[in-house]
């Protein structure tokens, strides 16, 4: 069988799956439903590899991956977006392309608390959105600026990604969206030149720095909606992870910003459905409160998710809780419950057998 990349990429996004990684001397492989599977193609070879991505590399990209042996870059193919992440392995090349949603889905139809409807309407301060590598981050920030777009006031929406993956169309809103490596070099100063551009919204992929979260820090205080994402697990290593990059002589006036500019912190995890039909989302809320600040201030972050607990009149709810709705629910199964929570006691005797 030969290889037609568009044609490979658009078959594993119609059976509803992820990603697609290219290795050398092994066939392709997906990943559907959150497991991976060799897909009915003779091995590849890195010469083939390259052939299959050449058509999709910029000069300017390749010139990247052959200083750095490896590149980010995002796609438009036929009507699908795909985010390219090519490497080098061993000196075998290899490529990782996610499928990224091909439109924006309604906050309510992910299966997101309603309170992250709320948090696109607020008008300044910084909104987290956390989860590990494939948890949907990138989906929820996606639909937040659209709700923003469809639905809420006029504004100037700006993305700062590495790569871009969802192209916007204006409706109520305009967008400026900027590629690190393309249309800046680097996250820090993508952030500073937009705040010069007046933005109402903010959206930045990834705090990947130390400069990039004080540009961030500061586009949070000088009145600007901030969305954006960090690979952390749940709202109180959130926090850790942010004053923890920053030199010991800067983490009061850091734990300080965040105090005054945290609006909200959406931890979200996907789980297998217990239908075998796909995944869905189980999200942790933080939002900002005196209580919440004050722990920031005082460094006493630990605290964070009994705040959480107390806090679910504010919208708040622990990761436990939202878990734990799902398997009430039929969602997912007990065996994926109890896996994915802190406290597996707290399913309760009701649920057992």
């Amino acid at each position: 069988m030969g290889y037609d990349l568009s044609a490979l990429l658009l078959n594993v996004a119609s059976c509803g799956g992820s990603d697609v990684h290219l290795m050398h001397g092994l066939p392709p492989v997906a990943r559907i439903a959150g497991a991976i599977r060799a897909l009915p193609y003779p091995p590849l070879h890195s010469d083939v590899i390259m052939e299959l991505l050449n058509p999709y590399i910029t000069e300017i990209q390749m010139g990247i991956f052959k200083k750095e042996n490896r590149v980010n870059c995002g796609h438009t193919i036929g009507e699908g977006r795909y985010r390219f992440n090519i490497y080098m392995s061993l000196g075998t090349v290899g490529a990782s392309i996610r499928i990224l949603p091909q439109k924006t889905y309604p906050l309510a139809a992910l299966g997101l608390p309603p309170i992250v409807g709320t948090l696109a309407y607020r008008k300044s301060g910084i909104v987290f959105v956390t989860g590990a590598t494939g948890s949907g981050k990138s989906t929820t920030m996606a639909a937040m600026l659209d709700c923003i777009n469809q639905d809420g006031r006029p504004s100037k929406i700006i993305t700062v990604e590495d790569p871009v993956e969802t192209i916007f169309r204006p409706c109520h809103s305009v967008f400026v969206q900027r590629e690190v490596g393309v249309d800046t070099p680097s996250f820090a100063m993508g952030i500073m030149d937009s705040i010069r551009q007046d933005p109402d919204v903010l959206c930045i992929g990834e705090l990947r720095d130390e400069k990039s979260i004080y540009a961030a820090m500061v586009a949070a205080e000088t009145g600007h909606l901030v969305l954006t994402t960090l690979h952390t697990r749940d709202a109180s290593t959130t926090a850790q992870r942010l004053v923890s990059a920053v030199p010991a002589a800067d983490q009061e006036i850091l734990r300080d910003q965040l105090a005054s500019t945290l609006e909200a912190v959406i931890s979200q995890e996907l789980l297998p459905r217990a239908d075998g039909k796909g995944v869905v989302v189980a999200c942790e809320i933080l939002v900002s409160t005196p209580a919440v600040r004050q722990m920031i201030r005082e460094n006493k972050l630990d605290s964070i998710n009994d705040a959480i607990q107390a806090g679910m009149k504010y919208g708040m709810i622990t990761k436990d809780m939202a878990i734990k709705n799902l398997f009430t629910k039929g969602a997912i199964t007990k065996e994926v419950a109890l896996e994915h929570m802190r406290h597996p006691e707290a399913l309760g005797s009701a649920y057992s057998g």
